[in-house]
C-alpha cells in the first residue's frame, strides 16, 4: 500500500500490526491502530508520532456489563453487538496532531453522526 502511494494505513491486527506501524513510520506516513489506543502503548512508543489514531473497542464496558448481568441474576446470553452508537467502538484522541486536524475532525464527526442516525449504512458483510 505504501508503494502504491497510501498516506494512511489502517491495520486490523492488534499488537500483531506492529510491523505495519513500523513500516508507515519508516515511510513517514500515518498508521491507524486497532483494539486499544496504540498511540499510548509502550511497545510502540518509538513510532507514536506516526500513529494517527486507533479504532478502540470498549472491552472493559462489555466485561463490566456481563459481570453485572450475572450479579443481578439476569445473565446476558447470545450475541451482543457493540457499535459506534452504543459506544462499543470509538476513535482514540491521544495524538495531539490528529486533534489539530480540524477538517479531518469535522469529517469524522459528520461520519459518526451519520452512522449513529442511520443516514450512513455500514456494511457488515463483504
Amino acid at each position: 500500500m505504501l508503494d502504491g502511494g497510501a498516506d494512511v494505513i489502517y491495520h486490523a491486527a492488534g499488537l500483531a500490526g506492529q510491523g505495519t506501524i513500523e513500516a508507515t513510520a519508516d515511510a513517514k506516513k500515518w498508521a491507524i491502530g486497532v483494539d486499544s489506543d496504540q498511540y499510548n502503548q509502550k511497545a510502540l512508543a518509538k513510532y507514536k508520532d506516526y500513529i494517527l489514531t486507533s479504532v478502540t473497542k470498549g472491552v472493559s464496558d462489555a466485561v463490566f456489563n456481563l459481570a453485572k448481568s450475572v450479579q443481578d441474576g439476569k445473565p446476558e446470553t447470545g450475541v451482543i453487538r457493540a457499535d459506534l452508537k452504543s459506544g462499543g467502538v470509538a476513535l482514540a484522541d491521544s495524538n495531539p496532531e490528529f486533534m489539530k486536524m480540524t477538517e479531518v475532525q469535522e469529517a469524522v464527526k459528520k461520519a459518526e453522526e451519520g452512522i449513529k442516525n442511520g443516514s450512513i449504512k455500514v456494511k457488515t458483510t463483504p
